[in-house]
């Protein structure tokens, strides 16, 4: 008689223990998943903030280990930003932790009304009384995308409490002051330098007498000079040949036949003296360039430089340039004059938030557009790099990023509240950048 109520009783106490177990292994494995361990394993988290106000649900941090000061690690969604995908890190093993942890810095947490005096007067203390110095020095600064880049450098630096600091130089076009800029830094001892060479190997003596006298000094953005490991300490940035081959893909692909232009930044500058070498390479023989205009990356000048491009090419299917931004000004600007359509096929190297809203504002199918990542965060890990060769760390002689282009169609450049002059995949947050560009 009581024997069903007891074996219903049992059937009940097994699915209870049953259900225990499960939501025990369940527990077990949300907390393997969420907490990070000492031996640097992958953790993950419903939410990972950036500092520039994204989100990236169920955010991985990518990497593990540490040394010389640094934490060879990063949240998936700020790599994302920065990158377009996390997995688009150097192959080089410690070029990969170098980058890491540049990437890793930026989500902490820095003054950042310092840095927005520090970057209004060119260099600051930063309260640290930190015994390093470390100064970006360069050719040319008086454009958006590298006072951006002074930015990011300046919140890279305000993570290290061992800088106590910071100075900024422009020669203002200027190779001689360019060169008596440098000297200056190694005159005053400081203790790292980050540049970009926009005079190619006629930097190269006094990157030679910095090394000589103990200064790491690494630059961004591939701004190659003769002899990086040996000369200098490393070059930072993607491959810039294999950019042009990139631009040369799309080129072949879509144009397929016709006339097409380069615009570059300074004459024998090493970025666009790499990319526009290795595209016209890899062009087909049915397009050709007719046209290979230096800007000096000068906005001003842009507008001058199309319209004399399109004075004599009108039918133009194409152009190639690093800056997006001067494009979407100038650029267009000129051929507005032209009364031509603004149309063909672009391939920028950066991703400035302009070209973008002007390309969905327009919604024309025959304007086709590519574009890389400005890469303006490359000057973090030059800073980071310096910084661990301080350290006593080895440093690779180059920090190589993959490339991977982007079809403006399918990814838009124009990001909600970004400033117009402002590249998507910059580390600076929002509210910074509103005050920089307000």
């Amino acid at each position: 008689m009581h024997r069903p109520k007891k074996e219903a009783q049992m059937r009940r106490r097994r699915q209870f223990v049953v259900v225990l177990m499960f939501a025990a292994a369940v527990s077990v494995a949300l907390i393997a998943a969420a907490g990070g361990t000492a031996s640097g394993r992958h953790s993950a988290r419903s939410a990972v903030t950036g500092p520039s106000g994204w989100v990236g649900s169920g955010g991985t941090t990518i990497g593990k280990g540490g040394g010389y000061g640094e934490s060879y690690t990063a949240p998936s969604p700020t790599l994302q930003h920065a990158l377009f995908q996390a997995n688009l890190l150097p192959a080089n093993a410690t070029a990969r932790d170098i980058s890491l942890a540049a990437y890793g810095r930026s989500t902490k947490t820095v003054n950042y009304t310092l840095a927005l005096n520090c970057w209004k007067n060119n260099g600051c203390s930063t309260g640290t009384n930190g015994k390093y110095t470390v100064a970006y020095v360069e050719g040319f600064g008086e454009n958006t995308y590298r006072q951006m880049s002074k930015m990011e450098f300046i919140l890279d630096a305000l993570t290290y409490p061992s800088i106590g600091k910071i100075i900024y130089r422009s020669a203002h076009s200027d190779l001689n002051q360019a060169i008596a800029d440098f000297k200056s830094m190694i005159a005053q001892h400081v203790s790292a330098i980050v540049t970009y060479p926009d005079f190619g190997d006629a930097m190269l003596p006094v990157f030679q007498q910095a090394t000589k006298a103990g200064i790491p000094v690494s630059t961004y953005a591939w701004g190659y000079v003769t002899g990086p490991g040996t000369n200098y300490t490393t070059v930072v940035g993607e491959d810039t040949c294999k950019l042009g081959q990139a631009f040369a893909n799309v080129m072949n692909t879509i144009v397929k036949s016709g006339n097409i232009a380069f615009l570059g930044g300074f004459p024998g500058n090493p970025l666009s003296t790499s990319w526009q070498k290795c595209e016209q390479a890899a062009l087909n023989s049915n397009i050709k360039v007719v046209a290979n205009e230096p800007t000096n990356w000068d906005p001003s000048k842009v507008q001058g430089i199309v319209s004399g491009i399109l004075a004599k090419t009108p039918d133009l299917a194409g152009l190639s340039y690093e800056d997006a931004l001067f494009m979407s000004q100038g650029g267009y600007a000129a051929y507005q004059a032209a009364n031509i359509p603004y149309q063909g096929v672009f391939t920028y190297r950066t991703d400035e938030a302009n070209m973008g809203c002007l390309a969905d504002k327009l919604k024309d199918p025959k304007l086709k557009i590519y574009y890389y990542s400005a890469g303006n965060a490359q000057i973090r890990v030059a800073l980071t790099a310096d910084m661990m060769k301080l350290q006593g760390a080895k440093i690779p002689p180059t920090i190589v990023f993959p490339i991977q282009l982007q079809q403006q169609s399918k990814r838009s450049m124009c990001l909600k509240g970004y400033p117009p002059t402002a590249s998507g995949t910059s580390l600076i947050p929002l509210s910074l950048l509103h005050k920089m560009y307000p």
